[in-house]
């Protein structure tokens, strides 16, 4: 009896325990099928709008979303707006093209923006000196220069800047010096000489423009930067004081030399043309002809922005830099250029200088014929008879 109660025990727990096997199966499989059948209507049906949106413009519609998705994991990332701004800003090609389109109030902002994220990108920093060239007084411009060669720059930057500082000063100065443009030649020295006042070619450059200018003492306080006895120092003090004398001289012969002048046989005379307490005189800058208002206190050469666009800009003409100029509106920004070829009173001369004068500095007239080209001559001013009288100067 005992052993039929065991083995009828041992039977029913059998069969609970094989049940209870299968239901567990049963339940296992259910479990995970629901799973992905509530997880395919989720994607499906719960939220279609939301996830098309997303398929259609991050991983492709129809194209098995997470597999594609994978290929650009970055498309998800919560920054997205920052790519996306890193797509619409400039690059470095665009913004020299805008550079070189003229859009230099926008340029300038946009280096700006990205010196902010990059602040020593040498690219950016060259290019930014580059604006300032070109939108500022040159002095302005070269002193930026050095401060740009003190920053933790490559060789190659370096490199690169030193020869730029070398290509604009020495071609300002040349242009400069040989047009006896003194006055710029002082200003464009000025602020180089405080920077640096070790460096000779400075010192030598400003002390002879204030020599020429009769600055003596000016000239003397400048060249004391120099040891006394240095040749080019004295030598510069040899010129300056000759010169000083013979102006000295000039000054008490000028009467005479005037009331004579008009008898030389080789003098050239050159039709004025009155208008008001003005007198104009024609000349040709290229091909170009061009109204020139008579200015014997003038140092340079002034034409107007007209006559600038007229000779093609930067097309025809070398850009020197921009200079700080007196006008009789006051003090203007302007830009200096070479003018290759100019005529006056039959005589051609090779890469005049010439300040560019806003419209309104000059509304009625070309420019300002100034002494870099009257200085060539010997010249007088016949008021009763609205003439010009020249003699190009045997040292010339």
């Amino acid at each position: 009896m005992n052993r039929i109660l065991i083995v009828v025990v041992i039977a029913l727990l059998s069969a609970s325990l094989v049940t209870n096997i299968y239901l567990w199966q049963r339940l296992s499989s259910y479990a995970e099928g629901g799973s992905v059948k509530s997880g395919y209507t989720s994607s499906s049906t719960g939220n279609e709008s939301n996830t098309n949106s997303v398929g259609d413009s991050v991983c492709g519609a129809g194209k098995g979303g997470s597999a594609n998705c994978n290929k650009n994991p970055t498309q998800y990332n919560p920054k997205s707006t920052e790519l996306m701004a890193d797509a619409q800003t400039p690059s470095l090609k665009a913004l020299t093209a805008m550079l070189e389109a003229g859009y230099y109030s926008q340029l300038a902002v946009e280096i700006n923006n990205q010196l902010k994220l990059s602040p020593l990108s040498e690219p950016l920093l060259l290019l930014e000196a580059e604006l300032v060239e070109r939108t500022k007084p040159l002095p302005t411009a070269l002193i930026n220069y050095y401060d740009l060669a003190e920053l933790p720059l490559s060789l190659s930057a370096l490199k690169k800047i030193q020869q730029k500082v070398e290509n604009l000063y020495n071609q300002a100065q040349a242009q400069l010096q040989k047009n006896h443009q003194w006055e710029l030649v002082a200003k464009l020295n000025e602020p180089l000489f405080q920077r640096q006042p070790d460096n000779k070619e400075f010192t030598l450059n400003l002390a002879t423009a204030y020599a020429h200018q009769e600055k003596m003492t000016l000239m003397e306080d400048v060249l004391a930067a120099l040891p006394f006895n240095d040749h080019d120092a004295q030598a510069i003090r040899d010129m300056a004081y000759a010169q000083q004398t013979a102006n000295t001289d000039a000054n008490d012969d000028e009467t005479n030399t005037t009331n004579t002048f008009s008898d030389s046989a080789d003098d050239i005379q050159v039709a004025l043309e009155r208008i008001g307490n003005q007198y104009r005189v024609e000349a040709i800058a290229l091909n170009q002809r061009a109204s020139m208002i008579l200015d014997t206190g003038a140092s340079t050469t002034a034409i107007s922005s007209r006559l600038f666009a007229r000779l093609g800009k930067m097309r025809n003409l070398t850009f020197i830099g921009i200079f700080n100029v007196q006008t009789a509106a006051g003090s203007v920004e302007a830009q200096l250029v070479k003018i290759p070829k100019f005529t006056f009173a039959g005589y051609t001369f090779n890469d005049v200088s010439a300040i560019v004068l806003p419209e309104e500095a000059l509304p009625d007239a070309d420019g300002l014929l100034g002494m870099n080209v009257l200085g060539e001559f010997d010249f007088s001013i016949l008021p009763q008879e609205d003439i010009l009288l020249l003699n190009l100067r045997e040292n010339k």
